[in-house]
C-alpha cells in the first residue's frame, strides 16, 4: 500500500522481508524498511517500549544522514542514539556478560556516528552511497559501448574540470531554468515539476520501425541489429 508513495529515485519498493532478506536483500530496501516505512509499519505490531526505543534508531539516524548538520541536532542525533544502544541491551540481551556474544558491532558503532562527524564531517558526504551514484551518474552518460571504461574515465576528468571551474567563477554556473530538462517547469525553493515520461518499452509498427532504423543507418550508431523494435 506504501508502494505509490515511494520515490521513484529510491528504487521499487523492498520485497518482502518474510521471503528476501536472507536471499539478497540489498541495503538501499533495508534503508526503506527500517528507516523509512518502519516506524508506521510496526507501531501496531511492536509493544510499546519497544517501538519508543525504535523510534529513538530512527530519528537519530534520520538526523545524522543529513547533508548539513547543526551542533545541536548532532547533540540530539547523539543523545537518541546512546539511550539506543542502552535501551536496547536492556530489552533484548538485559545487559548480562554471557550474551554479549549475541550483540551485534553495528548497535555500538551508532554511538561513534556523531564524533565521527565532528572529525570527518557528514557520513552522506563520504559514504558508499555517493561514490555508488557519482559512478551510475557517470555511466548515465556514455553513449556508445566502444572502449566504456575510457569513456567513464574521461566523463569524470571532465567533471573534476568542471567543479574546479565553477568553484573559481561560480558566476559562469548556468541558471537552475537552463538547466532543468525539457519540458520541466521550474516551481520556486528548489521543485521542479517534470513533463510525462513513459518507463516501460512499447513495440512500434513496421512503418515507425522502418524510419527509425534509417535515421540509425544515417547516424551510424551501433547494434542495429540487435534492436528489439521498441521505444520508450
Amino acid at each position: 500500500m506504501a508502494t505509490p508513495f515511494i520515490p521513484s529515485s529510491f528504487g521499487r519498493a523492498p520485497r518482502n522481508p518474510a521471503e528476501k532478506i536472507n536471499s539478497g536483500y540489498k541495503a538501499w530496501e533495508f534503508q526503506i524498511y527500517l528507516i523509512g516505512l518502519g516506524p508506521a509499519l510496526f507501531r501496531h505490531i511492536l509493544a510499546q517500549e519497544y517501538w519508543v526505543n525504535y523510534c529513538k534508531y530512527v530519528s537519530g539516524v534520520r538526523i545524522l544522514q543529513k547533508w548539513v548538520i547543526s551542533p545541536d541536532d548532532l547533540k540530539r542525533g547523539h543523545k537518541l542514539l546512546c539511550e539506543f544502544t542502552r535501551e536496547f541491551e536492556n530489552l533484548y540481551y538485559q545487559r548480562r556478560p554471557d550474551r554479549i556474544h549475541f550483540i551485534r558491532q553495528s548497535i555500538h558503532l551508532l554511538t561513534h556516528i556523531a564524533s565521527e562527524t565532528i572529525r570527518l564531517g557528514p557520513l552522506s558526504c563520504y559514504s558508499q552511497w555517493t561514490i555508488e551514484s557519482a559512478i551510475g551518474n557517470l555511466g548515465e552518460e556514455i553513449r556508445q559501448d566502444r572502449d566504456p571504461y575510457v569513456n567513464i574515465a574521461q566523463q569524470g576528468v571532465l567533471h573534476a574540470q568542471l567543479n574546479s571551474i565553477l568553484a573559481m567563477f561560480p558566476y559562469l554556473n548556468l541558471s537552475k531554468e537552463e538547466s532543468l530538462p525539457r519540458g520541466a517547469k521550474d516551481l520556486g525553493q528548489g521543485y521542479a515539476l517534470l513533463r510525462a515520461c513513459q518507463t516501460t518499452a512499447e513495440v512500434v509498427t513496421e512503418a515507425e520501425a522502418a524510419v527509425i532504423l534509417r535515421y540509425w543507418e544515417q547516424m551510424d550508431w551501433p547494434n542495429l541489429n540487435t534492436w528489439p523494435r521498441s521505444v520508450k
